[in-house]
């Protein structure tokens, strides 16, 4: 009798992760997007729409830094292995949240 072929045990396999068991920044980069899409999304139901498209852009791009910041520290804790997105969208909000608060704070203050 010839042994089983590997995948018949009746398991179901999974394939190979693409990116080798390791996490890219563009799934850190999409995590940390889903906190400004959710910061946009309050922002407009808590104090409405912006007044012109040029405070809309101006708004929505100075939510770019912090975005790129808590994707690129996010990338660095969980770069070395495979983690589940929902794993990567909490990992990302603190950082999030904290370049917001200080960027934020930097620009009332003038800096």
């Amino acid at each position: 009798m010839p042994p089983p072929e590997p995948g018949r045990s009746g398991e179901p396999q999974q394939p190979p992760s693409p990116s080798g068991g390791k996490t890219g920044f563009g799934s850190a980069l999409l995590a940390a997007l889903v906190w400004a899409g959710v910061n946009l999304i309050l922002t407009i139901a808590i104090i409405g729409p912006p007044p012109s498209a040029e405070a809309a852009g101006a708004y929505t791009f100075g939510l770019l830094v912090p975005v790129l910041l808590a994707a690129l520290i996010t990338w660095a804790i969980a770069r070395r292995r495979d983690w589940a997105f929902w794993q990567l969208v909490l990992l990302a909000l603190p950082f999030y949240l904290i370049i917001r608060v200080l960027l934020g704070g930097a620009t009332a203050a003038g800096a």
